[in-house]
């Protein structure tokens, strides 16, 4: 809720405390984080972290999907089991849109009781590893995909992931 309180603009911000008299979020909405993995331990997170239980830690792939064991979600960076983060960037960013809130720990979410869906790709995130990260989220249920990286090349968006955007788009995530 900004105030001015440290030099911004008064109400430069996204109403996230007005938002909040009206829903504090759903544990039914999941958001992907797709950047540098996720911190599932952190304290702020914790209770929020999405897991494929039809797909325990047993190295077999029980759901089918073509990831073993993604019980937490998929590093694509490192094509395996475990997307912690290596860098903080993307624990950040889940604290943004998914930290509990109203706990005395730490910060608020947008969304309070959403799960979030770690999803690295960093720090090999060539094309084919963000697409692909991409459509898991979308073919495994996260509704709201976070996308918090650029392009090398400004102004030239690879072909491969405007058509995984727009895979993801047409069942129904917001991007």
């Amino acid at each position: 809720h900004n105030t001015g309180q440290t030099g911004g603009s008064v109400d430069a911000d996204i109403d996230a405390t007005e938002g909040w008299e009206i829903s504090t979020g759903s544990e039914t909405v999941v958001i992907a984080i797709i950047d540098t993995g996720v911190d599932w331990d952190h304290p702020d997170l914790a209770g929020n972290i999405w897991t494929n239980t039809d797909d325990p830690i047993n190295g077999v792939d029980d759901d089918g999907n073509g990831y073993t064991d993604d019980y937490r979600g998929w590093d694509f960076s490192d094509n395996d089991n475990n997307p912690m983060d290596y860098h903080g960037h993307g624990t950040h960013c889940a604290g943004i849109a998914g930290a509990r809130g109203n706990n005395y720990t730490g910060v608020a979410g947008v969304s309070w009781y959403c799960k979030i869906m770690p999803v690295k790709i960093f720090p090999n995130a060539y094309d084919t590893v963000c697409a692909n990260a991409i459509i898991y989220a979308a073919d495994n249920g996260a509704k709201v995909l976070s996308n918090s990286w650029g392009l090398d090349t400004p102004n030239i968006f690879p072909q491969l992931i405007k058509d995984a955007i727009d895979y993801a788009y047409n069942l129904g995530c917001l991007i």
